[in-house]
């Protein structure tokens, strides 16, 4: 449960830092903004508990459910938020992205 816990909040930092940074390419101040300085806060945050994660489990079964997890909810954060298409191609590279957590758990 506490790998599930550190591996959710990972993913929800590194995706609120992506979102910041999303919001902050439409700001006049580009990169001075405020946005895109709390995404990089964002994107270190999770630094602690990929720490806590490799000490417990391997670095690719770890990088296959956190990169897994990104990609199916910035898809969906592009899609529901900033009206991104979703095509063919998206839809089968998601359907990849649950292919590999499944090799990888042994399902």
């Amino acid at each position: 449960m506490t790998t599930f816990l550190f591996l959710a909040a990972v993913t929800a930092l590194t995706c609120l830092g992506d979102y910041c940074i999303k919001l902050s390419t439409n700001h006049p101040s580009g990169l001075g903004s405020g946005l895109f300085w709390m995404g990089l806060v964002f994107y270190g945050l999770p630094a602690f508990g990929w720490f806590a994660l490799m000490r417990a489990h391997s670095l690719a079964s770890v990088a296959v459910f956190y990169s897994s997890a990104t990609l199916i909810l910035m898809a969906g954060l592009g899609w529901l938020v900033f009206h991104e298409p979703m095509g063919a191609r998206q839809i089968t590279g998601l359907a990849l992205a649950l292919g590999a957590v499944l090799v990888m758990s042994g399902q």
